[in-house]
């Protein structure tokens, strides 16, 4: 069963490069994780402070490697310091995937 990970952030205005340059490293290194089919951050186009994030994992397993990895856990000091309230994250199950159109 793989996993989608989908949600967003409010980031302070004034830590926003910061917090843009390490999400930027957390996705490199995340995507070079053994399990990880895609991993981004964007922002929202109608909150320029508030990030979103989108990670696909082919299990659990590979997920929770990933929160044990020592990105992570750095990163997860840092949101302490860069957000403005709590995120919002939802965990998806997925048994099938395909196309939308066509």
């Amino acid at each position: 069963m793989m996993i989608v990970i989908a949600g967003s952030a409010r980031v302070r205005a004034d830590r926003l490069d910061a917090a843009l340059e390490a999400a930027s490293r957390m996705a490199e290194a995340s995507r070079d994780e053994p399990g990880c089919v895609d991993y981004r951050f964007s922002i929202d186009i109608e909150d320029p402070n508030t990030v979103r994030i989108f990670e696909h994992w082919e299990s659990s397993e590979s997920l929770e490697r990933h929160f044990a990895a020592p990105h992570f856990l750095a990163f997860s000091e840092l949101l302490g310091d860069v957000l403005d309230g709590q995120p919002e994250f939802s965990r998806y199950e997925v048994a099938d995937v395909r196309p939308l159109f066509g």
